[in-house]
């Protein structure tokens, strides 16, 4: 094995076994290829790319680390550093700066600060390098907008563990939530079919008695009349 090749090994193998920085997202199954490695960075926090991920791929030279590796944005951004249709990152350190014993892991630091603090003195992307050296505030707002419409959203990297159907933490929830459903609607059923038949038989009640009562309130009356009657003829 070549030194190069050796080198490339050694350096995929720490960057796997532990990535630079939080929003460094790398694939678990590790890389495809040592040709390129493709991977998620995260925006970050009080940066106009705060709410956003992108997908970036690191294409690795047959001669590293004599030569360079280039980093393109394959998700769209609106960042001096990057051009517009190819979405090649520009830094010094991937450019006139390199030296071999910058690591996979440096280089990746680099273009996640650039995140940070972008050079406007080495634009690809010129109407966003112009608007950060003239209107800051401008700049930030349509970094902001071109986020909304076209990154990733940084939350579903963030938390896409915790909120899986299958999680441990949804479980529970959903058992209490069911539970007190079953709660309270078996309730009410119970306590209405209740009062219902109490209602029931307190309005039947007084209909039946007053039914009952009625044929011996008219014989009596009858009695009476009858009496009336021969009392008259007897006068």
């Amino acid at each position: 094995m070549t030194g190069s090749k050796s080198r490339l090994l050694a350096d995929i193998s720490s960057l796997f076994s532990s990535p630079p920085h939080p929003d460094i997202i790398l694939p678990e199954d590790g890389p495809q290829d040592f040709t390129s490695i493709g991977l998620h960075i995260l925006g970050p926090a009080s940066t106009p790319y705060s709410q956003g991920a992108w997908k970036l791929t690191l294409k690795l030279p047959a001669d590293y680390p004599n030569s360079p590796p280039k980093a393109y944005f394959n998700t769209k951004i609106f960042h001096p550093n990057v051009a517009v249709l190819s979405g090649e990152v520009c830094v010094d350190t991937l450019k006139r700066d390199w030296n071999s014993d910058v690591d996979l892991k440096h280089v990746l630091l680099v273009i996640r600060c650039l995140l940070i603090e972008p050079n406007p003195e080495s634009a690809l992307n010129e109407e966003a390098g112009k608007l950060l050296l003239e209107d800051y505030e401008d700049f930030e707002r349509m970094a902001r907008l071109m986020t909304k419409i076209h990154a990733l959203k940084r939350a579903s990297f963030v938390t896409g563990v915790s909120s899986s159907p299958n999680s441990e933490t949804t479980a529970p929830a959903d058992t209490a939530n069911t539970s007190d459903q079953m709660i309270y609607s078996d309730a009410p059923e119970e306590q209405t079919t209740t009062s219902a038949s109490t209602e029931d038989t307190n309005v039947l009640r007084p209909i039946e008695s007053s039914q009952r009562s009625a044929p011996a309130e008219k014989a009596a009356a009858k009695k009476e009349k009858a009496k009336r009657k021969t009392g008259i003829k007897r006068l």
